[in-house]
């Protein structure tokens, strides 16, 4: 008994010291709070906007189908409603898209508005429930000029040039800033109506307990539901988004282990160094308290408590603005069951993390003995033995006194120290370099002009609404309204024109019996007999045999890692495909062999490859009886007459309904969001990451000054000018600031050139190396600046103080 409440005594006692020790040296504190807050901050706002996203989806996804299942008969649509295994279904039939006056119209039919399966949301009346009824957003009947009320008329021009005119039952909600709006209409339209009488019937599903299964035994159990009801198997659409959801996401799991990893080693690295300095400091205090009784272990327990005490009253405020961080970035995902999780979590990593940043620093401060106290000064060894045998022999016999020498010597006296704040400085550093390559690198322009606008500024093709209305897709467009030469010189007789090219390629429908695919539609891109035998370098397997391929008889393949992304398997050399095409006079097939796969590089190379297939140009000039293989014009301008050619092009689509008209400054404006928050983000973790490395370098430099107050008053005693006391204590500090950027400019730079080319040779051609000129000046001049700043400021303060308190050596 007598032994507990000495122990409960001397915990108290330890207590009690603990915080008055926090009391008198603010300072380290401060240093100590700002790095775990940060931590905390950028951890839980991290963690926050993680779970928000997931939570996000699955609210979302709560509202969505699960499966859908396509050209379905009236037998089919029995036998799904009929099957218990799903919880919640609706009908639907999807007309084709018509293009209006800036913006486009799908007529649809749904059987009803279900919140499980969110088709849409009525904000006003009803469902239509006749055929002359529709249902449409308010958006959607402003553009038209028609009174977004219940008991409106509205008339709709559709692609086939039918013109019908309905009433208003109700208004959906939404739709605010769209330019593509789907109208619901009846049961009777659908049965009835030239829009949606020939389409065949979907069903929206939903399967009873389908969150408790694995993705791959869902997705075989929608399989399996659809083969019961006697539906093809390529007419089943499984919810990627919804399976995704079944199964962990590593990468985004490694992309943010990554991240929190990097915050969590800055933030140990800052707060050891912090402590470990602090120890070194109280070297004689420790010898003291030794002296009058403590031991080893209460002496780890007072510096251990220390720090328990500094992360308790940080982590809370780091962990609340984090937290009110990470509801702002993903406000549509907060849930209270998520954020108390990441709080607990959070407070338990920081918790950790302070405790082992501590940990070192605290065994240090328990291992002083009193004698070693007494002697101690803060280097990391004694000086060598000469070959003379005397231990106390200098290894110089002479030095020179000069403030920048003194200054060296003082920066090796205790080289742990040193490389403690250089390993957190340059690891920063390294991080802020690598970023700010990314950066400078990142070219915006190049980013928009992937794909068709590599050279060009609009692109021309074929609406996907004409290849749906057209019997026999594109080839039938391609014989029927050729993008030919007419079109071609028109376009290019314009001023400011610099160059138009022709995409060619063919447009089929393809069955791959193997893997039991069929009716799937895909473009075939045609190749000059120059470039397919260049294509050889792209080899992986088979032949690129050009007599053979314009035989007719064989084919080649490209994309085969996209293919089992997607599928699951891949095409196979020698295996059979069937294509369906229009040859000019009616539908036509023909069976063609895989000669040769290509491999991920040429899909990476090549900007126009629209399908998996590839042919010469003249082996289907054979099978067909038209000469226009012509899909996409790729128009290029002089940047001065962009926007006029710009109208022109956009005139000549609106005469012709089959084409349509993509351009650079549409891409540009939908890319730059995208951009902005990617180098937001980027940006806000380099300066957070810097922040540490920061508040570590001028936590060691003001550490330094002032532990060494009674030294320079010593210094200046004997008649050291203040200059070259100032002198001395810069020559310290660049001695650091000038190591570490060394370091940092050259492995920073290395990492962001590396980075860079990886990316780019991955497909992202919008990366350049560029050496980020303005961040690594701004990033030296900071380094350099802080010391600076530092010296000057204490020696100021120093100042104030009579030089006989200093030499009397009074803390302060």
């Amino acid at each position: 008994m007598k032994n507990s409440k000495n122990r409960k005594t001397a915990s108290n006692m330890i207590a009690q010291m603990a915080r008055q020790s926090l009391r008198s040296s603010r300072m380290r504190n401060n240093f100590v709070l700002i790095t775990i807050v940060l931590a905390s901050a950028l951890l839980m706002a991290i963690l926050m906007f993680a779970m928000g996203q997931k939570q996000q989806v699955k609210e979302e996804l709560s509202h969505r189908q699960q499966v859908s299942y396509y050209n379905l008969t009236e037998a089919q649509l029995a036998a799904l409603a009929k099957d218990d295994r799903i919880s919640c279904q609706i009908q639907m039939k999807t007309g084709v898209l018509s293009e209006m006056d800036g913006f486009s119209v799908m007529p649809c039919y749904v059987s009803e508005l279900s919140d499980d399966i969110r088709v849409a949301e009525l904000e006003s009346g009803r469902l239509p429930e006749t055929e002359d009824e529709i249902a449409a957003q308010a958006a959607l009947l402003r553009n038209m000029g028609v009174s977004p009320t219940p008991g409106s008329t509205v008339t709709f021009s559709f692609y086939d040039g039918t013109t019908e005119t309905f009433t208003l039952s109700g208004i959906l909600k939404g739709g605010e800033t769209a330019k593509q709006f789907s109208v619901l209409l009846s049961k009777d339209y659908a049965e009835k109506g030239s829009q949606l009488k020939d389409i065949p019937y979907e069903v929206y599903a939903k399967l009873y307990n389908a969150t408790h299964l694995l993705a791959e035994e869902c997705r075989e159990a929608m399989y399996l539901i659809g083969s019961d009801a006697g539906i093809e198997r390529k007419y089943v659409a499984p919810s990627k988004a919804f399976l995704d959801t079944l199964s962990p996401d590593f990468q985004s799991m490694m992309l943010y282990g990554l991240v929190g990893a990097a915050i969590l080693l800055a933030c140990i690295l800052v707060i050891y160094g912090v402590f470990y300095l602090s120890v070194i400091g109280r070297i004689h205090q420790f010898g003291q308290l030794r002296t009058i009784g403590m031991t080893r272990r209460q002496i780890a327990r007072f510096v251990s408590r220390e720090g328990s005490l500094l992360f308790l009253r940080s982590a809370p405020v780091g962990i609340l603005i984090g937290g009110i961080a990470g509801y702002c970035m993903v406000p549509a995902g907060f849930s209270l069951a998520n954020t108390f999780l990441a709080v607990l979590l959070v407070f338990a990593v920081i918790y950790v993390i302070t405790m082992i940043s501590v940990r070192k620093p605290a065994r240090l401060a328990g291992a002083v003995s009193p004698m070693e106290a007494l002697r101690y000064l803060p280097q990391d060894e004694m000086p060598r033995r000469k070959k003379s045998g005397n231990p106390a022999a200098p290894r110089k016999l002479c030095r020179r006194l000069t403030p920048f020498a003194l200054g060296r010597m003082n920066f090796s006296r205790n080289r742990k120290k040193a490389a403690v704040t250089m390993l957190s400085l340059g690891m920063g550093g390294i991080l802020f370099m690598t970023a700010a390559t990314y950066l400078s690198s990142f070219n915006r322009a190049n980013y928009a002009r992937q794909g068709f606008f590599t050279e060009a500024e609009f692109h021309i093709q074929y609406a996907f609404s004409a290849i749906t209305l057209s019997e026999h897709g594109l080839s039938g467009l391609q014989a029927q309204a050729p993008l030919g030469e007419e079109t071609t010189a028109r376009i290019a007789s314009l001023e400011g024109v610099k160059k138009i090219t022709e995409v060619k390629s063919f447009g089929v429908r393809y069955d791959y019996p193997k893997q039991d695919n069929y009716n799937d539609n895909d473009q075939i891109l045609l190749l000059t007999e120059e470039e397919t035998k260049e294509i050889g370098a792209y080899l992986e397997d088979g032949s690129v045999d050009y007599g053979k391929l314009t035989s007719g008889d064989y084919i080649l393949v490209a994309g085969n890692d996209t293919v089992e992304e997607i599928y699951g398997w891949k095409f196979a050399l020698g295996d059979t495909i069937t294509l369906h095409y229009f040859d000019g006079t009616d539908a036509a097939q023909k069976d063609v062999t895989i000669l040769g796969i290509l491999n991920q590089q040429y899909v990476l190379d090549n900007k126009v490859l629209e399908g998996w297939f590839l042919m010469p140009e003249q082996a289907v000039l054979n099978l067909v009886s038209f000469d226009s293989l012509t899909s996409d014009l790729l128009v290029s301008t002089e940047p001065a007459q962009e926007e006029a050619i710009g109208d022109v092009l956009a005139e000549l689509v609106a005469e012709r309904s089959e084409l349509s008209l993509e351009t650079l400054a549409e891409r540009n404006v939908a890319y730059a969001q995208n951009v902005d928050q990617l180098f937001g983000a980027i940006s806000g973790l380099s300066i957070f990451i810097m922040t540490f490395s920061l508040l570590s370098m001028m936590n060691t430099l003001i550490t330094n000054i002032v532990t060494r107050k009674q030294e320079l008053a010593m210094l200046e005693s004997i008649g050291m000018g203040k200059g070259q006391i100032r002198g001395m204590l810069l020559g310290e500090s660049l001695l650091l600031v000038l190591a570490t950027v060394g370091v940092t400019m050259t492995a920073g730079t290395l990492c962001g050139f590396w980075l860079s080319s990886l990316l780019y040779q991955n497909g992202a051609f919008y990366m350049a190396f560029r050496f980020p000129t303005a961040f690594a000046l701004t990033y030296a001049g900071v380094l350099i600046g802080v010391p600076l700043l530092i010296v000057f400021v204490s020696l100021r303060g120093f100042s104030k103080e009579a030089l006989v308190e200093r030499l009397r050596g009074a803390e302060a």
